[in-house]
């Protein structure tokens, strides 16, 4: 076995022992000695890769991340990318409400705003292919933003169960204030001097 499948091959041990742990009590009880042990490996090991318990999770939020970006990346439709999201979302409810718990509200809004962020970066690409105009990056950058604020007011409230939508009615309602937000958005703003093209 290679060094570098080696390397990945431990740190997904150590991060399947983090979430199982975390399955059973909150991040702030965990310890070291316990995540070594349900992966069997050394203490020394642990540290060259993590600096603490709170470094190996970062990893593994990251590594989710990535996971959905790249999937997001491959798509070309609206409706399939934010069902990425809700996928990645509900099938990471308990280690979100577990960060939630343990770290605060603020981590999990990071986390959740990566998440997002990759999801309405992709989605103004679209955009601009689709309204043919050229906006300033200064311009881009605040519409992204603002679109990014809005649907993470709007899961919070989803998953809160604070909107009574079904989770398809939920989508299309999502679906259809992108679309129509962005292509007005970028209507609106776009035909400016600094010019940003995407392609995909």
């Amino acid at each position: 076995m290679k060094n570098c499948e080696f390397r990945e091959r431990t740190k997904e041990k150590l991060a399947t022992a983090l979430i199982t742990a975390m399955e059973e009590k909150a991040l702030d009880k965990i310890t070291v000695k316990e995540i070594i042990e349900k992966a069997e490996v050394n203490r020394k090991t642990f540290y060259y890769y993590f600096p603490d318990i709170y470094g190996l999770l970062e990893w593994v939020i990251s590594r989710e991340c990535n996971k959905l970006v790249s999937e997001i990346q491959n798509n070309r439709d609206y409706e399939n990318a934010l069902n990425d999201v809700l996928n990645s979302i509900e099938k990471h409810r308990h280690l979100l409400n577990c960060i939630k718990d343990s770290v605060g509200r603020a981590t999990l809004e990071r986390v959740l705003y990566r998440e997002l962020e990759q999801l309405v970066a992709w989605a103004m690409k679209i955009g601009i292919l689709e309204t043919n105009v050229v906006v300033s990056e200064k311009e881009l950058q605040i519409l992204t933003e603002l679109f990014i604020s809005d649907i993470w007011r709007l899961l919070v409230l989803y998953f809160q169960k604070e909107i009574s939508y079904k989770r398809e009615e939920f989508i299309q309602f999502i679906l259809r204030y992108l679309k129509a937000g962005i292509t007005a958005g970028l209507l609106e703003f776009g035909n400016k001097q600094d010019i940003v093209r995407y392609s995909l």
